[in-house]
C-alpha cells in the first residue's frame, strides 16, 4: 500500500476535524482498503455548548458517505460520554443501539453515524481508522488464517475472532481495550472483517494503517505467484441479454447488469467451489449474497440451481420472522470466465461488480495458499438478514417506474429525442442516445445517460452501438426510434431524387435497421417496448411534402407489421404522431415565420393552430413516449397516438 500522506496538503487543515477528513480521503481513495462507503474513521475532541460548557465529542463517519470524497460534512458529532455508557451495558439489541446513538447526536438532524460508532468511542486515541483491507482479509480467510496472521504480525497487532458488527463487536472491543496488552499494540485485526488503527495524530493512525496493510501485501507477494491473466471475453451480447432478462424475472424487477472482471476458464470450477465458503468481508454478503451463480452451458439450469441453493440457505436459519430476499444472484461467473453483476440500478450494479472483482482476486490468491475459509453460513446469514438490514427492506419506497430499465433512443441530440431522453432518465431508466450529431455526447455525458455518435443509416455502426450498450448495461428494454429529416417542401413535379432518397433513407430505412438490430436483445428485455415517432402527415398529408409524408407513412406501416410479428414475444410496438412541435431543429425561425405568414397568423397564433388552441412542445411528446414505455399502456400494441392538440383533418 502506497503512503499518500502529503505534508503540504495536510498543512492546509485548520482544525483537527479538517485533518481527520484529509486522512480519511487517503484511505478511501485506495479501493483495496474500502469499497463504496465501506470502512469508517473518527476524531475525538471538545466543543462548547450553547451555555459555554465544554463537551467531549466524537465525530464519526456518517452512513452513506464515501471516505474517498467526503469532507467534514461526512462526519456526525456525538456525545462521547453517552457512547461510552452504552458500551457498559451487558446487552442491547442493534436496533436499540442505533436509536441510542441517534439520541447522542449533537445535531438531531444529522445523518446517522456508522454502526461502529461505539467501537470508535472505546479506542482511547483522538484518531481512529477502520478499513476492510483486501490483503489482510485474504490472509485471514485462507486456511489457517489465524496462525498466519499471528506469524506475520507478531505481538504488535492484536488478532480478534470474528463477531457480528454492532453491539456484539462493541462489547468485544471493550474487553480487548481494557486488556493489559493494548498499550503494546499498534493495531487490531478483526478476523474476516478488517483492521483498526489509532494514534494521537491523524498521520500516526494513517501510517499504522499503511504499515499493517503493506505487510500483508508484501507477504502475499512472497507466497503467491503471479496470477495468470484471463483471456479476452467472448461473451455473446445476446447471451448477456438473456441472462440479465432471466435474473430480472427472478428478482421481480428490471436489473442492470455490469461487467466486473474475468478469470481464466481453467480456474472457474475451483473458484466456484471456494466462493461457497464465505465472502471477503461480512458487508459483502449484503451487496452480493453469500455466493455467485456459476453459469455453465445451460443458463436456465444454473439459475434454477442457484435459487434452490439460496432458498435452502435461508431455510436453514430456521427463522420464520425473516423477510426472504428474492432468490436471484447478484453476480455470475460465465462459462468464458467473464464475470457480471446485477443490481436494481446502475449504482447498485456497479457496487456489486466491484465487490465481485475484489472477492475473486482474494479467492484466486487464497487458492494458491491452500484454500479459502471465510465466515460460515450462520454468520453470513446473520448479517445478510440482520435486523437493521431487514428494517431497510421494509422501509423501501416504490422505485421509479422505469428503474432498472435500459432505453435506446435513435435521434437524440435535439428536439423530441432529447426531451424523451430526459423524460426516461427522470423515470429511472439508463438511457443511451444515438445520433449523427456529436453534440449528443456532450449532452448525454453521465454514467446512466450516454450519448454515442452513430450514423443511423449505417447498419454496421448501429449494430456495434447496440452490442456495446448490452455489454455495458445488460440488455435493451425500450427502443425509441425518432431520427428524422424534413427537406424544403417541393411539389412532386419538381421533387429531386436526392431529396426523396434521403428522406426514405433517414425517415424509414434507418428505423428498420435499428429495429432489426435491436430485436435479438428486446426479446430478452423486461416488458420490452418500441416506440416510433411518426407524424400528423401520415393521417393528414400536405402538398409539397411528398418525401416526408410518404416516409412517415411507410414508418407507420413498418410499426404495424412489427407489432404483428413481435406480439407473441411480448414486445409492444406503437407509434406517436406529433404535429406542430416547434422547439425542434426541423423548425428554424425563418421556416416558422414563413409558415405563419402563409396562413395570415402571428407566430404565436400559428404555434397554437389546433383544436385545443395550445402549443405542443417536445416534452409533451416525451411524456407520451414514457407512457408507452412504462406500464400505462402495458396491454397496447400496434396503436397510433396523436400528440397534436387536436387536428380536424385527422379527426
Amino acid at each position: 500500500m502506497k503512503n499518500l500522506w502529503d505534508e503540504a496538503e495536510a498543512a492546509k487543515a485548520k482544525t483537527g476535524l479538517d485533518l481527520r477528513a484529509y486522512s480519511s480521503r487517503l484511505i478511501g481513495r485506495d479501493r483495496s482498503l474500502v469499497l463504496h462507503g465501506g470502512g469508517n474513521t473518527s476524531f475525538k475532541g471538545a466543543v462548547a455548548d450553547r451555555f459555554g460548557a465544554s463537551k467531549q465529542v466524537i465525530w464519526v463517519k456518517a452512513s452513506g458517505y464515501d471516505l474517498g470524497t467526503m469532507g467534514v460534512e461526512g462526519f456526525t458529532a456525538l456525545e462521547l460520554p453517552a457512547l461510552l455508557a452504552l458500551a457498559e451495558l451487558e446487552s442491547l439489541s442493534d436496533s436499540d443501539m442505533v436509536a441510542e446513538v441517534k439520541r447522542a447526536r449533537l445535531d438531531p438532524q444529522a445523518a446517522a453515524a456508522s454502526i461502529e460508532a461505539i467501537v470508535h468511542a472505546l479506542v482511547p486515541a483522538p484518531y481512529v481508522d477502520h478499513s476492510h483491507a483486501d490483503g489482510v482479509l485474504t490472509i485471514s480467510n485462507s486456511v489457517n488464517g489465524t496462525a498466519l496472521l499471528r506469524e506475520i504480525y507478531g505481538p504488535r497487532v492484536m488478532i480478534l475472532p470474528y463477531v457480528k458488527p454492532g453491539f456484539d463487536l462493541a462489547r468485544q472491543m471493550r474487553e480487548a481495550i481494557l486488556s493489559s496488552g493494548l498499550a503494546e499494540t499498534d493495531a487490531i485485526i478483526l478476523e474476516h472483517h478488517g483492521v483498526f488503527t489509532w494514534g494521537e495524530t491523524a498521520r500516526e493512525s494513517y501510517d499504522r494503517m499503511v504499515a499493517v496493510c503493506t505487510r500483508a501485501e508484501e507477504w502475499l507477494a512472497e507466497h503467491v505467484r503471479s496470477l495468470p491473466e484471463a483471456g479476452e471475453s467472448e461473451a455473446d451480447p445476446v447471451a448477456i441479454a438473456d441472462l440479465r432478462g432471466r435474473v430480472s424475472r427472478m428478482a421481480g424487477r428490471a436489473m442492470i447488469s455490469r461487467p466486473s472482471t474475468a478469470l481464466p476458464v481453467e480456474e472457474i470450477e475451483e473458484i466456484g467451489r471456494l466462493s461457497r465458503n464465505g465472502t471477503l468481508t461480512p458487508e459483502h454478503v449484503i451487496h452480493n449474497k453469500p455466493f455467485p451463480v456459476v453459469v455453465g452451458e445451460t443458463v436456465e439450469l444454473a439459475l434454477e440451481k442457484f435459487a434452490s441453493e439460496y432458498r435452502a440457505y435461508v431455510a436453514r436459519g430456521n427463522d420464520d420472522t425473516l423477510l426472504p430476499l428474492p432468490p436471484h444472484p447478484h453476480w455470475a461467473i460465465l462459462s468464458d470466465g467473464s464475470v457480471r453483476s446485477f443490481g436494481p440500478g446502475l449504482a447498485r450494479a456497479g457496487v456489486s461488480a466491484d465487490v465481485a472483482a475484489a472477492n475473486l482476486m482474494a479467492l484466486r490468491r487464497a487458492a494458491r495458499l491452500g484454500g479459502w475459509q471465510g465466515l460460515n453460513e450462520d454468520d453470513l446469514r446473520a448479517l445478510e438478514y440482520w435486523e437493521l438490514e431487514q428494517a431497510k427492506l421494509r422501509a423501501q419506497g416504490t422505485p421509479p417506474a422505469l428503474a432498472g430499465k435500459i432505453a435506446v433512443i435513435g435521434g437524440c441530440a435535439t428536439g423530441i429525442g432529447r426531451a424523451t431522453a430526459v423524460a426516461l432518465r427522470e423515470r429511472g431508466a439508463v438511457v443511451v442516445g444515438l445520433d449523427i450529431n456529436p453534440a449528443v455526447e456532450e449532452f448525454m455525458n453521465r454514467p446512466d445517460f450516454r450519448g454515442v455518435t452513430v450514423d443511423l443509416t449505417d447498419e454496421a455502426e448501429v449494430a456495434t452501438a447496440l452490442r456495446q450498450t448490452v455489454t455495458d448495461f445488460g440488455g435493451i428494454d425500450i427502443l425509441v426510434s425518432n431520427v428524422g429529416i424534413f427537406r424544403a417542401g417541393a411539389n412532386i413535379e419538381v421533387l429531386e431524387d436526392a431529396a426523396w432518397d434521403a428522406s426514405l433513407a433517414v425517415n424509414l430505412t434507418s428505423h428498420r435497421k435499428l429495429l432489426k438490430q435491436a430485436i435479438p436483445f428486446l426479446r430478452h428485455g423486461v416488458d420490452p417496448s418500441v416506440v416510433f415517432i411518426g407524424s400528423r402527415n401520415v393521417m393528414a398529408p400536405g402538398a409539397g411534402a411528398a418525401a416526408y409524408s410518404v416516409s412517415k407513412a411507410g414508418l407507420t406501416q413498418l410499426m404495424r407489421v412489427a407489432a404483428l410479428e413481435l406480439a407473441s414475444e411480448g414486445i409492444r410496438v406503437n407509434a406517436i404522431h406529433p404535429d406542430g412541435v416547434f422547439d425542434t431543429d426541423l423548425w428554424t425561425p425563418e421556416a416558422l415565420a414563413t409558415s405563419a405568414r402563409r396562413y395570415g397568423l402571428t407566430i404565436e397564433q400559428y404555434k397554437a393552430r389546433n383544436l385545443m388552441q395550445t402549443e405542443v412542445v417536445s416534452r409533451d411528446v416525451a411524456r407520451a413516449v414514457a407512457a408507452l414505455a412504462d406500464q400505462t399502456f402495458s396491454r397496447t400494441t400496434g396503436a397510433q397516438i396523436p400528440v397534436d392538440g387536436g387536428n380536424d383533418r385527422v379527426i
